[in-house]
């Protein structure tokens, strides 16, 4: 069955908008956690870079998209996502 394609942006759209959304949260406790000027400006930057890759995703999204989506390209995982998936590696690799 072929992949409709306006369905899947409409939905890509839909999941990106979200995840946008609650980065705008997220920015705000990194904003209130800072402990330096410093430590400020490179999460800021980490943000401003998640955020931008999240509005040139469906950019990214090829035409046409195999049946099997198997070669759509993965969402960005936000910073606070990219830590947790690090610390977990981590873990597993110290135990």
């Amino acid at each position: 069955m072929a992949v409709n394609r306006e369905v899947l942006m409409e939905s890509i759209r839909i999941a990106r908008d979200d995840k946008l959304s609650r980065s705008d949260i997220e920015m705000l406790r990194t904003i209130e956690s800072a402990t330096s000027f410093s430590a400020l400006v490179a999460q800021r930057a980490d943000w401003v870079t998640y955020r931008q890759s999240l509005r040139d995703y469906p950019s990214t999204i090829p035409d046409p998209v195999s049946d099997d989506l198997s070669d759509l390209p993965p969402i960005t995982l936000s910073p606070t996502e990219q830590a947790a998936v690090d610390a977990a590696e981590l873990n597993s690799t110290t135990e």
